[in-house]
């Protein structure tokens, strides 16, 4: 897709597909700083489930026709769309992050300290993942609390460049994780960059109380921010950087929180292609 002229991009939002509104119902963070999923948030898009368990073996790629998506119309022709405008408003500063959710899975359990080793993990999608992991973010997502008790969570892996064995961890706090809380995972290798296979979860400690705790890798698409409350924001092709957006992408919605957000979460997104 080429999009590189005032009316190329006048074309493409002529032709694009027609605003689609969201809107989420509020849900609760730990507070400044946390990431949050709205993928189980009611809303529209509906309520997606938990991806399979770690130990199903296949089903761990989600795509635009999985609950919980965000609707588009594939491209007919060169197999990719850009984000065109997106608009977003919320009760409480945040940050919106519109992502990609390549592959995700659940049912780690974090009293087991012995390794839980992922069944038959497959690779990416290579239409929706063209920098082989590159950019492709891991994050553990929490289905069901855990108990407060302190420990390094691992999760290791193939890295983008290949290597095997590769290690990226997570301090569990002791204080217990909300329902819906995505936390970032660090390289523990120092060579290591993006995720390209998540093959194991390891706690280092039981929690104390029996939690479930999923990978989710994903590609960032854009990053919206309610800078104070009550503000809303639109951003167009060029502010945006014009994000690709891939056929079958599973667009999903994230946020970075500054504190729980209440009220609805609205906003809007124009997907096109180049004309």
């Amino acid at each position: 897709m080429t999009l590189v002229s005032d009316s190329n991009i006048v074309n493409s939002l002529r032709a694009a597909q027609s605003g689609r509104n969201f809107q989420k119902a509020s849900a609760t963070s730990k507070g400044a700083g946390t990431f949050l999923s709205l993928w189980k948030t009611a809303g529209l898009p509906a309520a997606g489930a938990n991806p399979p368990l770690f130990s199903a073996g296949s089903g761990y790629i989600p795509t635009k026709a999985t609950t919980g998506a965000y609707p588009f119309t594939n491209s007919a022709t060169n197999g990719h769309l850009a984000l065109l405008r997106a608009g977003y408003f919320g009760v409480t500063p945040h940050t919106l992050i519109i992502y990609d959710r390549l592959w995700a899975c659940s049912g780690f359990g974090t009293v087991i300290t012995t390794a839980q080793t992922v069944t038959t993990p497959g690779t990416l999608t290579a239409g929706r993942d063209p920098n082989n992991g590159l950019d492709v973010e891991p994050f553990l997502e929490v289905y069901t609390a855990p108990g407060a008790t302190a420990a390094t969570w691992t999760v290791t892996g193939t890295d983008a460049l290949g290597n095997t064995g590769v290690t990226w961890t997570y301090a569990h706090p002791a204080s217990a994780e909300a329902i819906g809380q995505m936390v970032p995972l660090t390289p523990g290798t120092a060579s290591s960059l993006g995720m390209r296979i998540a093959s194991s979860f390891t706690a280092s400690a039981t929690s104390g109380t029996a939690g479930d705790v999923g990978i989710t890798l994903m590609r960032r698409v854009a990053e919206i921010p309610v800078l104070a409350a009550n503000l809303g924001d639109v951003q167009d092709a060029l502010r945006l950087g014009l994000p690709p957006i891939y056929n079958d992408a599973c667009i999903a919605l994230g946020l970075l929180c500054t504190a729980s957000p209440t009220g609805l979460l609205m906003g809007s997104i124009v997907i096109g292609e180049g004309a």
